[in-house]
């Protein structure tokens, strides 16, 4: 998967240069000083990046361009592996220099350090790679390649930050961010300096270099965790326990791919789409996605410590943002009174599969799940437990359903949380948002019951099968005598209605919880009954005594003998919709 990723974004490095990197990249918070090659400093550039709008800010767009250069090929791989031993200086080669401003303020940075950072840069493979014989052999080949180290040019920049570093008072050394110096000078010297620190760090370890034919091979570090405290990650049946080694070019690749990720992450951006076919990488701030890929992969990212970290990551093919036909969400139970202008204008037609992510994100979850997708359990701070629980049972499916294509399992796990989230609404009180949420569930009911035989687990056309209910539960309710209810499904209806008529005659303010939940947790039907006896017994007092509605609904529910289960939808169903006994129509007295 990595291999292929890497081949198109290398086509488009092809085309389109280090400005596919460069572009987009963003130097870290801090001021920027580029000495001229007359020893010169020119106006210092201060960079910022606004934390939560991801915007940046920089005081000139004069040396931009040219920072981002220098700033890149100067950056450290970790800081578990500086040139600075003392991991004081952050910068990786002797054209720059980094250091934190706290750093010059409290003293730690001093000339002894100085002087040890370039004397490392004019000798590394004495300085720093001496007790590694993978590291040097590296650097050996490197030196053979592109030559030593110039040291009269080393010396020069030594001298000038060692007279200057501390007496920078056009610096603003009060912002806890970066001080970065660059010395002016060719963008070939920067990418073979770059070259020079990169090769020998670039790998995870270098005990796991093989050389073939002058040539190193080794296991890149990105996204790559091997050490000796983790030896259950290698491969023991083979020679060379590494999942995988490459060359120094194509490490170097590999790297800058990395990078490219990065700098997607620092923008927000962390949906990728790599096309195969037409050799294009989409990316995506929110949750959305390109119109189609017929074949290519999927990377969701994120900013890690030192680099962009790929979190998950699937195989596309035939993916299509466009649904094959529109979903409709319909006001299936209609809400008549205290109608809410923000369940009013989710009722209509979608044809992306990502604005349905997004409407079951607001309907089931109350807009948390979109922010959910890859937390850690523990990083989801949502006091209602069953909205968290729920969250974690979906969320993968619901996520690779938008944003991959992937259609199985979806149907069922989304009838399955609508239920427990419904009932959660319910027991909070929350009955409007429970009869969005039902209208919602009916109407993925109704869409994907066309899909297939496997997945007609809905029930065709609720809004007729409400309209069927009601008008039964109506005559029998306004008839002159008691009429039996004729199966388990009108049973449980008659039950809701009548549940939610004697809670509607309580006065306090948390009668919803308190008083509904023996029906939604009701693990048999005499609890039922029993506790339809003891509100009605509760509150009679409420009751006209010519009330024929109540006697009549009553009656039928205490005659009825359960065949069945316990259906708590058709309760909920029953709770939800319009209560018959207070809607109009005339009895028919004896």
């Amino acid at each position: 998967m990595l291999k292929e990723c890497i081949e198109i974004f290398e086509r488009q490095l092809q085309d389109k240069g280090m400005g596919l990197i460069l572009d987009s990249y963003i130097p870290a918070d801090g001021t920027y000083l580029i000495v001229g090659k007359d020893g010169q400093c020119r106006e210092p550039v201060e960079i910022r990046v606004d934390k939560k709008t991801k915007e940046l800010y920089c005081s000139s767009q004069l040396y931009f361009s040219q920072i981002c250069f220098y700033d890149y090929y100067s950056q450290l791989v970790s800081m578990n592996k500086p040139v600075d031993p003392k991991k004081i200086i952050h910068s990786n080669n002797y054209m720059s220099f980094w250091v934190k401003k706290d750093s010059i303020l409290s003293g730690k940075l001093t000339n002894e350090i100085i002087d040890t950072y370039y004397e490392i840069l004019m000798n590394p493979l004495k300085r720093k790679y001496a007790k590694s014989k993978e590291a040097s052999r590296i650097y050996q080949l490197f030196e053979q390649e592109e030559g030593s180290v110039n040291p009269e040019e080393v010396e020069e920049k030594k001298n000038w930050i060692k007279a200057h570093i501390f007496q920078l008072h056009e610096v603003d050394m009060s912002r806890k961010d970066y001080l970065k110096i660059f010395f002016e000078g060719e963008e070939d010297v920067y990418e073979r300096e770059g070259r020079r620190y990169f090769l020998p760090n670039i790998y995870n370890s270098n005990e796991y270099n093989v050389e073939i034919e002058n040539i190193v091979y080794g296991l890149p570090d990105n996204n790559v965790g091997m050490n000796s405290k983790k030896p259950f990650l290698s491969i023991k049946t083979r020679k060379y326990p590494a999942p995988y080694l490459l060359d120094g070019e194509s490490v170097m690749l590999q790297k800058m791919f990395f990078d490219y990720l990065m700098n997607l992450a620092c923008k927000g951006e962390y949906s990728v789409y790599i096309d195969t076919k037409l050799g294009k990488i989409y990316s995506f701030s929110k949750e959305d996605s390109p119109e189609e890929v017929e074949s290519g992969y999927y990377l969701r990212i994120r900013k890690g410590k030192n680099e962009a970290e790929i979190l998950n990551q699937d195989n596309l093919v035939q993916y299509q943002k466009r649904l094959k036909r529109d979903f409709l969400f319909e006001e299936i139970i209609e809400i008549k009174y205290c109608r809410h202008p923000e369940y009013e204008r989710d009722y209509r037609a979608y044809d992306k599969r990502t604005e349905i992510g997004a409407l079951i994100s607001r309907v089931f979850f109350s807009n948390y799940l979109e922010g959910c997708y890859f937390a850690e359990a523990s990083e989801i701070n949502i006091n209602n437990e069953i909205l968290k629980q729920n969250i974690l049972f979906a969320r993968n499916t619901i996520f690779d359903w938008v944003n991959k294509g992937v259609d199985r399992g979806f149907a069922g796990r989304i009838n399955k949380i609508a239920r427990s989230l419904i009932k959660n609404s319910l027991l909070y009180g929350y009955r409007e948002r429970a009869i969005w949420q039902l209208n919602l569930m009916y109407s993925f009911q109704q869409y994907f019951e066309t899909e297939g035989e496997e997945n007609k687990k809905g029930e065709k056309n609720m809004a007729e099968t409400i309209s069927k209910f009601t008008d039964i539960m109506k005559q029998k309710i306004l008839a002159s005598t008691v009429i039996p209810l004729a199966n388990d499904e009108e049973y449980f209806f008659a039950v809701g209605q009548m549940a939610s008529f004697l809670i509607s005659l309580n006065k306090s303010k948390d009668k919803n919880q308190s008083l509904i939940n023996p029906f939604l947790n009701a693990g048999s039907n005499e609890v039922i009954k029993k506790k339809i006896l003891q509100l009605y017994k509760k509150y009679n007092y409420a009751i006209s005594d010519n009330s024929r509605r109540v006697k009549n609904l009553l009656a039928m529910i205490e005659g009825y003998e359960l065949e069945g289960e316990i259906n708590q939808e058709k309760i909920i169903l029953g709770y939800a919709c319009d209560n018959i006994i207070y809607k109009g129509g005339k009895e028919n007295d004896e």
